[in-house]
């Protein structure tokens, strides 16, 4: 999971004209939802939320290409959605609130089948909370809230993760001692799919990759061009556009022993 500076990003969007029309449109969308009553709000947000959503939706995939934030993994013709990080089932107040859209694929977002855990993933509806205390109602009680499910707009949730070399995403053991961050990796890696199968293959084949390319390197001689090559390779993969590229980047770290690894980590 890469962090997602949403922040800078939405206030970029919303600096240009066209952006400013896609915040108007949210606007209007929250004041209407707010004056009817409780009962027609969630068929509205059905009904008019893709139309004011997408604009920004195509705005952030431009950006970082068409993959998932919570799982990295790259998206060639299938769809990518808005998820709402807090679902408007329960945070309605927040369905035209782009501080609360996350680009998500089907496996994270939808109830998908994990044959690893026997079971569905996907968040779906679901926000967990840690402890006992009620849901916000509002957006200045946010911040009393302790989710489970690791947000990729906190850099603190994503440093949260590490992987092993089978591509199965694990607690980040710089946090083994803490039991808290323990139940939110492992409660994520069911509900945002991240441990899939599919998406561990597709890692533990980076991570070999990366290893090759670092023993091939090892193996040429002193300015060969084909070293500047694989240099350039393994910069792509850590691109915030590159799939798995916070994989990539914690799989190159494990030969960081190496002055031109440690290069590369400090340029990219």
């Amino acid at each position: 999971m890469r962090h997602i500076p949403l922040g800078e990003l939405t206030a970029q969007l919303f600096s240009g004209p066209e952006g400013a029309k896609c915040r108007a449109r949210l606007f209007r969308g929250h004041l209407r939802l707010a004056a009817m009553p409780p009962a027609d709000r969630q068929g509205y947000i059905r009904r008019n939320g893709p139309s004011k959503w997408s604009p920004i939706k195509k705005w952030l995939t431009g950006k970082l290409a068409n993959k998932c934030w919570y799982t990295e993994a790259e998206l060639i013709g299938a769809p990518l959605t808005i998820d709402h990080f807090r679902p408007v089932c329960d945070y309605w107040w927040l369905a035209f609130d782009a501080s609360n859209y996350r680009v998500a694929c089907a496996f994270a977002n939808s109830p998908e089948h994990n044959p690893l855990h026997g079971c569905a993933g996907g968040k779906g509806d679901a926000f967990p909370l840690l402890g006992t205390g009620p849901r916000a109602k509002g957006r200045n009680k946010l911040r009393c809230e302790r989710p489970v499910i690791l947000d990729p707009c906190d850099k603190a949730d994503c440093d949260l993760v590490a992987f092993q070399a089978d591509g199965r995403p694990v607690l980040n053991p710089a946090h083994a001692a803490d039991p808290i961050a323990l139940r939110r990796v492992e409660e994520s890696k069911i509900l945002l799919n991240l441990d899939h199968p599919d998406f561990n293959s597709r890692r533990e084949q980076l991570c070999n990759d990366i290893a090759d390319d670092v023993d091939a390197y090892g193996a040429l001689p002193a300015g060969s061009p084909a070293r500047a090559t694989i240099e350039a390779r393994l910069e792509g993969r850590l691109a915030a556009s590159a799939p798995f590229s916070s994989a990539a980047r914690y799989y190159l770290r494990l030969h960081r022993h190496l002055d031109w690894i440690e290069a590369i980590l400090a340029r990219v």
